[in-house]
């Protein structure tokens, strides 16, 4: 009997381990192909674009190139890093960091409309309906947090792994009865070849 459940253990231990790996490795559940993504970022006082672009070679690399354009101060620059070069993350004001794709894993696939899942530390996304956004069907939703009611983040995401990041990630802050943004990154050009 002991034997039977470290057996059992040991293989979800490995088959979850597989599954986290694929889901978490940034873009390891991307089909291929050439791709170009533009996203707008805007802060309180800030707005720039970042693109990522992945150029296949005939020996199955790929040449890669990420870029940010904006304005900003010397000592601002720290805050400017690629939000999601090779792992999509976000914060929740509380602290709480959640990659994207470990985000996808723990609902176990691609959301879809009018659900509520529960993710971990409490977060849940409640998922809406589906959006167009840079020509991307994505299914748009809210993740919020049992510690930080005030605040939250409405993400846009597509089933398509193609399209390997979120389509619209928004943090808010409520503020007497509206929601502030405070941070919103949307795409705005979406190529896959």
């Amino acid at each position: 009997m002991k034997r039977g459940f470290l057996v059992s253990l040991t293989l979800l231990c490995l088959t979850n381990f597989a599954a986290l790996s694929q889901w978490i490795g940034g873009l390891s559940a991307y089909p291929g192909g050439y791709l170009l993504m533009t996203y707008r970022i805007t802060t309180a006082d800030r707005e720039y674009t970042y693109t990522l672009e992945l150029i296949p070679k005939e020996n199955g690399t790929y040449s890669v190139r990420t870029e940010i354009m904006g304005d900003a101060k010397l000592d601002e620059l720290g805050d400017m890093s690629p939000f999601f070069v090779w792992q999509p993350s976000f914060w929740l004001a509380d602290a709480w960091w959640m990659p994207y794709y470990f985000m996808i894993f723990g609902m176990g696939g691609p959301p879809v409309p009018d659900r509520t899942y529960v993710l971990p530390g409490g977060l849940s996304l409640v998922t809406e309906d589906y959006v167009t956004i840079a020509g991307v069907q994505a299914v748009r939703g809210i993740l919020t947090s049992p510690t930080n009611p005030d605040e939250r983040v409405v993400l846009a995401l597509s089933p398509d792994p193609a399209v390997p990041y979120p389509v619209l990630i928004r943090q808010e802050r409520k503020e007497g009865d509206r929601w502030v943004t405070t941070y919103e990154m949307t795409l705005t050009h979406y190529e896959h070849q």
